[in-house]
Parts: structure tokens; sequence; C-alpha cells
């Protein structure tokens, strides 16, 4: 009779989800800092066009670049990374992921517009970290 080892779907589940922390937090800073640099070029071009000179895009165009952008980023970002980790079936995660960012930077996007380079409050990131990490578990693939 053949011996099969199987690994315990409980370890391999904390595996994954530690892959999927480790891969959500390096997209938060790089989102962020795509947003932040966006966000500035919004507030330049706002400043601009109150001193009389704009720049040649308004800052709504900005604005809109800068939170789509951060939001591709974290798409890109999760799936790249999950499947760099040998991870498949990262779906879920990703769209979780994207819209779970969007409506995090949307809900604190007066906290960004305050002063140029701030940074989105901790509390709404841990949350967001830890809901996109825990999203991975939803689809895994089938071990045997």
């Amino acid at each position: 009779m053949p011996s099969t080892t199987t690994q315990s779907p409980a370890p391999a589940l904390a595996v994954r989800i530690g892959k999927a922390l480790l891969v959500t937090v390096v997209a938060v800073a790089l989102s962020h800092l795509i947003l932040s640099d966006g966000l500035f070029l919004s507030l330049a071009g706002q400043a601009a066009a109150n001193m009389g000179s704009g720049p040649g895009y308004s800052s709504d165009e900005s604005f809109t670049s800068a939170v789509v952008n951060t939001t591709l980023t974290m798409a890109l970002v999760l799936w790249a990374g999950m499947r760099l980790l040998r991870e498949r079936r990262v779906y879920v995660m990703v769209l979780v992921g994207a819209v779970g960012w969007f409506l995090t930077v949307m809900g604190n996007v007066g906290t960004l517009l305050e002063r140029a380079y701030s940074v989105l409050p901790l509390a709404p990131m841990a949350v967001f970290v830890v809901v996109t990490a825990l999203a991975s578990a939803i689809l895994r693939p089938a071990r045997g």
C-alpha cells in the first residue's frame, strides 16, 4: 500500500493567510505611496489654479487618476505577490483587496486632503489588511 503524506489543512491555511498578510502589507505601502504622490499633484494643481496659472490639468483629473492608479496597483500587487509566493486561486482576495482599498481611501480622503503627504489613519488600514488577508482563505486550491 503506497504511503501518502498529506499536509493537514490547518497549517496550510495558516501559511496561506501569513503569505496573504505579508503581501497585503507590501501592497498597502506601495499603493499608499502612489496615492500620496497623486494627491500631492492634485493639491499642487489646485494651488496653482488659485494663484492664476494652472498646470495644464485640473485638480479633479489628478485626484481621479490618483484613486484609480492606487486601486489598480493594489489589485496588481496582491495578485502578483501571491502568485510569486506560489499561491493559486487568489481572485477573491484580489477583489476584496481592490474594493476594500477603494472604500478605505474614499472613506478617509478628507484626512489625506488636509495637507500634502498625509497618511491614512492606522485603524482603517489595519482592518483592511486583516480582512484582505482573511479573504485569501475563501478559495483555496485542493491539496492532494
